[in-house]
């Protein structure tokens, strides 16, 4: 039996699967540890007595902790904003063949078969459903919460154990 949903992308919703992409590749895992390593060698290095000698190096710091999700806050606002497809509401299918997704008002449609799912991760607040390394349908969970036991029936029903990363 077909699984059909309709889900509407917010800003949020794009800046969250952003910032999971975004940290869970080498990226922001390199940010995160140059980061902690600038502040690590204020901390012990005896050459920084006072504010000013420390400054720029806080400041190197910060670009680090914050430029990452400063700019994927924008560029999800702006993807949203843009993209003719992300503003209307994306009606979803699950049925034998794949997942189907069409745009409210649109005649045309993809379909992602199963077997071209390269993985589904669960996170707090979204169901991520890559078809490749980089591109995934984001599917908030909160707008489908009656139809997610069904759907993770059939991600598990149509994918190979070690694809589904499912909570």
């Amino acid at each position: 039996m077909p699984i059909k949903f309709d889900i509407k992308l917010t800003s949020e919703d794009m800046y969250r699967f952003n910032m999971y992409h975004a940290y869970t590749s080498m990226q922001g895992i390199l940010s995160l540890i140059l980061g902690i390593f600038v502040i690590a060698v204020i901390a012990f290095s005896g050459d920084f007595h006072d504010f000013v000698s420390a400054a720029p190096y806080l400041l190197i710091a910060v670009i680090f902790f914050l430029y990452i999700p400063i700019t994927l806050r924008l560029r999800s606002k702006r993807q949203i904003r843009m993209s003719p497809v992300l503003k209307d509401t994306l009606h979803f299918e699950m049925n034998d063949e794949g997942i189907t997704v069409r745009s409210v008002g649109e005649e045309e449609a993809a379909t992602l078969p199963w077997e071209y799912i390269y993985k589904a991760v669960t996170t707090k607040h979204n169901l991520l459903i890559y078809s490749n390394r980089v591109n995934a349908y984001v599917i908030p969970k909160g707008q489908v919460s009656q139809q997610l036991p069904q759907i993770y029936e059939a991600l598990k029903a149509h994918c190979e154990s070690f694809r589904l990363h499912l909570k």
